[in-house]
């Protein structure tokens, strides 16, 4: 199917830009997400979370469960009126997930945009998922967008969207002439593909001059932050880290059983709390299991092992978000350039760290560190996606006007 930019931007109107010769609240309200690391987070996690999100760069994503579009939405209201939140909050309607997921093409869910509108929270559409070669649900997707003026354009996609160079090149073409803020989400890749290709082309989608964050990502993600991301999500648990592809009818899941995790500053990863105690006793010495995190403060990882079953959950999950903001800080500083050069020696030193305990290599940190252009490169062009003079915001403010 061939679609025509210039028909579809004339046809919008650019009211993603502009609206009455003045610019719509999308230019206004990005600030407050700018480079922030967000917990992407079910409804019955907030609580746990709240206090530790509201650290500086910090904030939360909230995932509706199941489709519960209203308990996402009331629990939003009470964390914003009762608990009085003043961090970052989007709020994810999460449709494109699971195998009844919605399609690209499905219609926005109007009363879910309003009422995040009525919260003063930035508008998150409720997309459907991105299907390979789904040009037409690209552009639906992006113009619908567009239309209401203050959104920001949920994009849940397949890979190769970034992995092949002519979807690639599309994506770019649309959404750099429409103007629209995107959130992406990568789905979990099945089959043959080039992950260091779509590393690439996430690199060229954060050059291309349009705010872009990243949701339901994996500690890899940081590196998109380091990269001129507006803010980039990691979920709080591996389901809010990925995006599983829709299954055969009839799958069944294997069965597995929950083993917390806990974060891992010097390896960049998760840990089940079983293989760190495991790999403390055979490498005492190792000074990865040293923690100064706020949660931590200053003591062995053993400390996390040893605590009750019933408190163990709460103080790991804090610990983990304490150490995801902590690099969040030391990773983002005023050069896009020298963020990613620092990206790249974090990958690399971790995988050195893994090696010294027989820990598996990450491929995923190997991929950003073959994409990433080292210091020595004579190839200079680094991708930045925040305009100077910070032309873009999105903060909780007056409801904003509708386009429509």
């Amino acid at each position: 199917m061939v679609i025509n930019v210039s028909t579809v931007v004339s046809g919008v109107g650019l009211v993603g830009r502009e609206q009455n010769g003045q610019s719509t609240s999308v230019g206004r309200r990005i600030g407050d997400l700018d480079r922030s690391l967000l917990l992407q987070c079910r409804t019955s996690q907030v609580t746990q979370l709240a206090e530790a999100a509201g650290r500086t760069g910090g904030g939360l994503v909230i995932t509706a469960e199941r489709g519960n579009l209203r308990g996402c939405l009331d629990r939003a209201r009470h964390l914003l009126e009762v608990d009085h939140h003043r961090a970052p909050l989007l709020l994810d309607a999460a449709r494109y997930a699971g195998n009844g997921r919605l399609a690209a093409a499905a219609p926005f869910d109007q009363r879910w945009i309003q009422y995040q509108r009525e919260l003063g929270l930035p508008v998150l559409t409720d997309s459907g998922y991105l299907a390979p070669d789904d040009m037409a649900g690209l552009v639906g997707i992006l113009e619908r967008a567009a239309r209401l003026g203050d959104a920001i354009a949920l994009l849940p996609m397949h890979p190769a969207w970034l992995a092949d160079r002519y979807a690639r090149q599309t994506l770019l073409r649309y959404v750099t002439a429409l103007g629209v803020p995107v959130a992406i989400v990568l789905e979990e890749p099945v089959g043959p593909f080039e992950p260091v290709a779509a590393v690439r082309g996430l690199l060229e989608l954060l050059g291309c001059g349009v705010p872009v964050l990243v949701l339901r990502s994996d500690l890899p993600g940081l590196g998109a932050l380091c990269s001129g991301a507006t803010a980039v999500a990691i979920g709080t648990e591996p389901g809010l880290r990925r995006l599983d592809p829709r299954r055969p009818a009839g799958y069944l899941p294997p069965s597995r059983v929950a083993r917390p995790s806990a974060l891992i500053r010097q390896c960049l990863s998760y840990q089940p709390l079983a293989v760190i105690e495991a790999t403390m006793r055979r490498h005492p010495d190792n000074g990865m299991w040293h923690c100064d995190c706020p949660t931590c403060a200053g003591r062995d990882l053993n400390w996390l092992v040893g605590r009750p079953e019933a408190e163990r959950d709460g103080v790991v999950l804090r610990h983990c978000v304490d150490v995801l903001l902590d690099l969040r800080t030391e990773l983002t500083g005023p050069s896009v350039q020298l963020n990613q050069w620092s990206w790249r020696a974090r990958c690399a030193a971790a995988a050195s760290r893994r090696r010294e305990v027989g820990w598996d290599r990450l491929p995923a940190l190997d991929h950003w560190q073959e994409a990433t252009i080292p210091p020595t490169s004579p190839r200079t062009a680094v991708p930045t996606s925040r305009r100077s003079g910070g032309g873009t915001r999105f903060s909780r403010a007056a409801p904003p006007r509708s386009a429509a």
